[in-house]
Protein backbone atom coordinates (compact mmCIF):
# COMPACT_ATOMS: atom_id res chain seq x y z
CA UNK A 1 0.00 0.00 0.00
CA UNK A 2 1.59 3.67 -1.25
CA UNK A 3 2.24 6.02 1.94
CA UNK A 4 0.46 8.98 0.66
CA UNK A 5 3.35 11.91 1.47
CA UNK A 6 6.77 12.90 1.22
CA UNK A 7 9.33 9.49 1.36
CA UNK A 8 12.82 10.34 3.36
CA UNK A 9 14.24 11.33 0.44
CA UNK A 10 11.06 14.38 -0.44
CA UNK A 11 11.54 14.88 3.25
CA UNK A 12 15.35 16.23 3.14
CA UNK A 13 13.89 17.82 -0.19
CA UNK A 14 11.41 19.79 1.58
CA UNK A 15 13.61 20.66 4.46
CA UNK A 16 16.25 21.77 1.86
CA UNK A 17 13.64 23.84 0.00
CA UNK A 18 11.99 25.14 2.54
CA UNK A 19 14.83 26.01 5.53
CA UNK A 20 17.83 26.34 3.80
CA UNK A 21 18.52 29.34 2.07
CA UNK A 22 22.35 28.76 0.93
CA UNK A 23 20.69 27.98 -2.48
CA UNK A 24 18.38 30.78 -3.36
CA UNK A 25 18.52 29.50 -6.95
CA UNK A 26 16.08 26.51 -6.15
CA UNK A 27 14.56 24.30 -8.78
CA UNK A 28 10.72 24.51 -8.76
CA UNK A 29 10.05 21.85 -11.58
CA UNK A 30 8.69 18.45 -10.76
CA UNK A 31 7.97 15.81 -12.79
CA UNK A 32 4.45 13.36 -12.27
CA UNK A 33 4.22 9.92 -13.38
CA UNK A 34 1.74 7.18 -12.99
CA UNK A 35 2.64 3.55 -11.56
CA UNK A 36 0.55 0.74 -9.16
CA UNK A 37 1.02 0.81 -5.94
CA UNK A 38 -0.19 -3.01 -5.87
CA UNK A 39 2.70 -3.99 -7.22
CA UNK A 40 5.69 -1.87 -6.32
CA UNK A 41 4.65 -0.97 -2.63
CA UNK A 42 6.29 1.46 -2.08
CA UNK A 43 7.21 3.01 1.61
CA UNK A 44 9.13 5.95 3.13
CA UNK A 45 11.99 4.81 2.06
CA UNK A 46 11.00 3.96 -1.54
CA UNK A 47 13.03 6.31 -4.46
CA UNK A 48 12.13 6.45 -7.90
CA UNK A 49 14.25 2.93 -9.16
CA UNK A 50 11.56 1.02 -6.99
CA UNK A 51 8.80 2.42 -8.90
CA UNK A 52 8.96 -0.45 -11.79
CA UNK A 53 5.34 -0.41 -13.26
CA UNK A 54 4.90 3.09 -14.80
CA UNK A 55 3.99 2.51 -18.34
CA UNK A 56 6.86 2.29 -20.79
CA UNK A 57 4.62 2.17 -24.41
CA UNK A 58 2.48 4.59 -26.55
CA UNK A 59 1.98 8.56 -25.80
CA UNK A 60 2.25 8.13 -22.03
CA UNK A 61 5.09 10.60 -20.91
CA UNK A 62 6.04 12.30 -17.20
CA UNK A 63 4.10 15.21 -16.82
CA UNK A 64 6.73 18.51 -15.70
CA UNK A 65 4.74 21.13 -13.63
CA UNK A 66 5.96 24.39 -11.66
CA UNK A 67 5.57 24.38 -7.83
CA UNK A 68 5.80 28.20 -7.83
CA UNK A 69 2.78 28.14 -10.64
CA UNK A 70 -0.76 27.64 -10.52
CA UNK A 71 -0.04 24.30 -10.90
CA UNK A 72 -0.95 23.45 -7.56
CA UNK A 73 -3.27 24.63 -4.31
CA UNK A 74 -3.42 24.85 -1.08
CA UNK A 75 -6.33 23.66 0.69
CA UNK A 76 -7.87 22.50 3.93
CA UNK A 77 -9.58 19.07 3.71
CA UNK A 78 -10.89 16.59 6.38
CA UNK A 79 -8.74 18.69 8.51
CA UNK A 80 -5.38 18.49 6.84
CA UNK A 81 -3.39 20.99 4.66
CA UNK A 82 -3.72 19.71 1.36
CA UNK A 83 -1.32 20.37 -1.54
CA UNK A 84 -2.59 19.21 -4.63
CA UNK A 85 -2.15 19.67 -8.59
CA UNK A 86 -3.99 18.50 -11.82
CA UNK A 87 -1.75 16.50 -14.57
CA UNK A 88 -3.19 15.01 -17.58
CA UNK A 89 -1.52 12.47 -19.61
CA UNK A 90 -2.01 11.23 -22.74
CA UNK A 91 -2.45 7.90 -22.62
CA UNK A 92 -3.82 6.49 -26.32
CA UNK A 93 -2.04 3.01 -26.92
CA UNK A 94 -0.33 3.20 -23.55
CA UNK A 95 -0.98 -0.38 -21.60
CA UNK A 96 -0.91 -1.18 -17.70
CA UNK A 97 -2.99 -0.80 -14.36
CA UNK A 98 -2.11 1.95 -12.79
CA UNK A 99 -3.68 3.61 -9.33
CA UNK A 100 -1.07 6.19 -7.91
CA UNK A 101 1.07 9.11 -8.84
CA UNK A 102 4.58 10.06 -8.03
CA UNK A 103 6.06 13.79 -7.90
CA UNK A 104 10.07 12.96 -8.74
CA UNK A 105 13.21 16.35 -8.86
CA UNK A 106 16.78 15.99 -9.71
CA UNK A 107 18.57 16.84 -6.31
CA UNK A 108 21.72 16.13 -4.35
CA UNK A 109 21.07 13.68 -1.40
CA UNK A 110 23.50 14.64 1.34
CA UNK A 111 21.50 13.32 4.50
CA UNK A 112 19.49 10.26 3.33
CA UNK A 113 21.78 9.34 1.06
CA UNK A 114 25.76 10.73 0.25
CA UNK A 115 25.70 11.63 -3.24
CA UNK A 116 28.00 14.12 -5.13
CA UNK A 117 25.76 14.74 -7.75
CA UNK A 118 22.12 15.69 -7.81
CA UNK A 119 20.08 12.77 -8.98
CA UNK A 120 16.50 11.94 -9.56
CA UNK A 121 14.60 11.01 -6.05
CA UNK A 122 11.04 10.29 -5.08
CA UNK A 123 9.73 13.16 -3.43
CA UNK A 124 5.96 11.55 -2.28
CA UNK A 125 3.27 9.73 -3.61
CA UNK A 126 -0.03 9.42 -3.14
CA UNK A 127 -2.93 6.84 -4.48
CA UNK A 128 -5.68 8.03 -7.47
CA UNK A 129 -9.11 8.98 -5.97
CA UNK A 130 -10.58 7.03 -8.81
CA UNK A 131 -8.67 3.72 -8.06
CA UNK A 132 -7.16 1.16 -10.07
CA UNK A 133 -7.40 1.74 -13.66
CA UNK A 134 -6.96 -0.06 -17.03
CA UNK A 135 -5.01 2.00 -19.13
CA UNK A 136 -6.26 0.63 -22.20
CA UNK A 137 -9.77 1.85 -21.39
CA UNK A 138 -8.79 5.69 -22.08
CA UNK A 139 -6.80 8.06 -24.27
CA UNK A 140 -6.35 10.81 -21.52
CA UNK A 141 -6.64 10.56 -17.95
CA UNK A 142 -6.71 13.57 -15.65
CA UNK A 143 -5.08 12.83 -11.61
CA UNK A 144 -5.10 14.90 -9.20
CA UNK A 145 -1.28 14.55 -7.43
CA UNK A 146 -1.36 15.78 -3.93
CA UNK A 147 0.11 15.84 -0.19
CA UNK A 148 -1.77 15.87 2.90
CA UNK A 149 0.07 17.42 5.64
CA UNK A 150 -1.16 16.51 8.98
Amino acid sequence: MVTVGYSNLGEEWAQKNAFDRRDLDRNTSVRVLLYDDDVDELDDTSDVGDITTEPTDGNYERKSIDLDSDDFTLTVEDGLLRVEGEVTFDVADTTGTINATAVVSDFQSTVVNDETEAEEHLLYSSTLDIGSQDLEAFTSLTAFPRLDLD
